[in-house]
């Protein structure tokens, strides 16, 4: 009889657990506004090729965009990798913003076309944008929430046992 209840602790800890991030995990896809991460993602994918395709214009006058395009494109095949955990997502997401960053304060040195010239600033700015939504997003909330009650006791304690690890978030400045 022990033996059963030592057993069915962690298992029910474990289901209670799956169900708890199953839910904060949905809000990834459609938040409370019906807002997607995941959509908000693909927008600055979108937005990051753009950067890669005007900043691939000037790489014969400047052969530092080189470097910062391969690390953009990287970037953003990190984020595109659909067997990719959610922490990773979030670690790939961020990278894509660095990557960005770079890539645009190195074409802004850069002498660009008059046609070109707007685009860097409109890219960056609907990146930016596109962030900044993904920061509001009520899957952050979820996700903190659910990492609190895995800090609580008794789950704190069978968390290890139950196989269950934290959620990551996607805000961050």
């Amino acid at each position: 009889m022990v033996g059963m209840i030592l057993l069915a602790v962690p298992l029910g800890v474990h289901t209670s657990l799956t169900g708890l991030r199953t839910q904060a995990e949905d809000y990834y896809y459609y938040d409370k506004t019906g807002y997607a991460i995941s959509d908000g993602i693909e927008v600055r994918e979108a937005a990051g090729n753009n950067l890669i395709t005007v900043a691939k214009r000037y790489t014969d006058a400047n052969p530092a965009l080189v470097s910062l395009i391969d690390d953009m494109d990287y970037s953003i095949r990190l984020c595109q990798g659909s067997r990719r955990s959610f922490s990773e997502k979030s670690e790939a997401n961020k990278m894509m913003g660095q990557a960005a960053q770079a890539l645009y304060a190195e074409l802004k040195k850069t002498q660009l076309s008059e046609e070109d010239a707007k685009y860097p600033d409109q890219l960056i700015a609907q990146m930016e944008s596109e962030q900044d939504k993904i920061n509001r997003s009520s899957y952050n909330e979820e996700a903190r929430e659910f990492n609190a009650r895995l800090d609580k006791f008794p789950v704190n304690v069978l968390r290890g046992v139950a196989g269950i690890e934290p959620l990551a978030t996607y805000d961050y400045e």
